[in-house]
């Protein structure tokens, strides 16, 4: 059974139910879990100062930051230990960074949501999934918005 559990999340409605999957399977399977959450910062950092872009970095690390405060909060609710951590990306594909700190902690199995964007938004947008079946040799758990009939 799986031992280290890695489940990237962001902003969306989805998270909320990727999270709770990822509760109930380290509660079932007395597992570790490493929760992560993305900041891109690649745009407002890139080149010459300009104004503002302080502001709005210290903004997006602030959504972020309460993201991450959240979690925490939702996971001691439901007596749950887990590794809550914020990474800042600063140019790097985002895939990437999730597969290293994936790595890093030896994780044994993703759990992501997929967002269904449609087949134009993930052909100009890409897909995390897709980025970490290529990445890695880790399973991945696909949790999607729609119920099984």
């Amino acid at each position: 059974m799986f031992k280290k559990v890695y489940v990237p999340i962001d902003n969306s409605d989805i998270s909320d139910k990727v999270l709770q999957e990822a509760i109930d399977l380290v509660k079932a399977t007395k597992s570790e879990l490493r929760i992560s959450h993305v900041v891109n910062l690649e745009q407002i950092t890139f080149g010459i100062e300009m104004v503002g872009v302080a502001e709005l970095k210290d903004a997006l690390l602030n959504i972020g930051k309460t993201l991450i405060d959240q979690v925490k909060e939702r996971i001691a609710k439901e007596g749950v230990s887990a590794e809550v951590k914020l990474i800042e990306n600063y140019g790097s594909d985002i895939g990437s960074l999730i597969a290293e700190d994936a790595k890093e902690f030896g994780a044994d199995l993703f759990i992501l949501g997929s967002h269904h964007l449609g087949s134009f938004s993930h052909f100009i947008t890409g897909g995390i999934a897709e980025d970490l079946a290529h990445e890695t040799q880790i399973p991945i758990l696909l949790i999607t918005k729609h119920k099984q009939s």
